[in-house]
């Protein structure tokens, strides 16, 4: 955006394009070799990043203003959550969270 401002052009912001499954590579993860001992619930927990939150933390620490916090719900689930007046939208959180949790909303 600032490149933008400074060169006279209106600024577009990028849509984040969906990765195309056959782009998506496993190696990375960890492969099963228990084999005959397969485990649904166990397997779940190994997520590839399905979209939700792992509760890493990067965005929070990430945040140079301490725009966001670590908020524990009373069923014990957590959720990290902006502080509006302290966030000066420079998209750090965004880009650092490795399942695209944060979504950059534009406030003209």
């Amino acid at each position: 955006m600032i490149n933008a401002q400074l060169m006279n052009f209106d600024y577009v912001p990028e849509k984040r394009q969906v990765i195309p499954y056959e782009r998506i590579k496993t190696q990375y993860y960890e492969v099963c070799r228990m084999i005959g001992k397969f485990a649904p619930k166990k397997e779940a927990d190994r997520c590839m990043s399905c979209g939700s939150c792992r509760d890493c933390g990067m965005c929070m620490e990430s945040c140079y203003y301490g725009a966001i916090s670590r908020k524990t719900l009373p069923n014990k689930s957590f959720e990290y959550v902006v502080d509006e007046s302290r966030c000066i939208g420079c998209g750090f959180c965004a880009e650092i969270c490795p399942c695209s949790v944060w979504e950059m909303v534009e406030s003209v």
